[in-house]
């Protein structure tokens, strides 16, 4: 399985899963308030990684995330997988990143 990443910009899947590209340059708490809302609309978000300081930045936005949807009453679950990442512009250059899929778990009280 291949993910374009086009100028990090969001790619919307037509399945209700969004794609959120990660860079080492992203703030973490975009990232949190990004995904949060996606959250609320869609089944899953997938953050794509690739590289350690991408990877630092999604974990600190999981741990914002978690955090913030526990005060809400909500559960955040997240999985990470590898995945390989035909990047744009590169002739069959392919990388092997990480994908982190969160989606959303109601609790009941």
């Amino acid at each position: 399985m291949e993910c374009v990443i086009k100028d990090n910009k969001e790619i919307i899947d037509k399945e209700e899963e969004i794609i959120l590209p990660v860079a080492k340059s992203t703030p973490p708490s975009s990232l949190k308030v990004a995904a949060v809302n996606y959250l609320k609309t869609y089944k899953a978000v997938h953050l794509d990684c690739i590289g350690v300081a991408a990877n630092y930045i999604a974990t600190k936005a999981i741990i914002m995330i978690r955090a913030h949807l526990f005060t809400t009453g909500d559960e955040l679950i997240y999985v990470p997988i590898y995945k390989d990442f035909k990047l744009e512009g590169t002739e069959n250059k392919i990388k092997t990143g990480i994908r982190w899929t969160l989606t959303l778990y109601k609790r009941s009280i």
